[in-house]
């Protein structure tokens, strides 16, 4: 069996009798493994599934994330070792512009482990 990656879509529902059009969303990648296309989908549908939870907040409204959708599935190989599973493009903003020819220390990286 091959590895795949899925991005799923979760959103945060609250009920307060507001419906909004804008809502907090999760996309979570998730890594797993399958025999083929169909059955790295089946298996991102049940991955989805166990990501749904409802709670109780502060205010004593219900609060539901939903599984919406899986977002993509994507082929990885055999093996993980150093192959990219999502990306987010974004803007780096900073207190003074960036010069072309500016150089980084990634080695001085200050570094969040979970």
């Amino acid at each position: 069996m091959d590895y795949y990656s899925a991005r799923l879509l979760i959103v945060c529902l609250v009920d307060d009798c507001r419906p909004r059009k804008r809502n907090t969303c999760d996309y979570p990648f998730v890594v797993f493994r399958a025999k083929g296309y169909k059955q790295a989908f089946q298996r991102a549908l049940n991955l989805g599934k166990q990501q749904e939870t409802r709670y109780k907040n502060g205010k004593g409204q219900w609060v539901r994330w939903a599984f919406v959708q899986v977002e993509n599935v994507k082929h990885l190989g055999r093996t993980l070792d150093g192959v990219e599973i999502g990306s987010l493009l974004d803007v780096l903003r900073s207190d003074r512009p960036v010069p072309f020819r500016k150089r980084f220390h990634p080695k001085k990286s200050k570094v969040y482990y979970d």
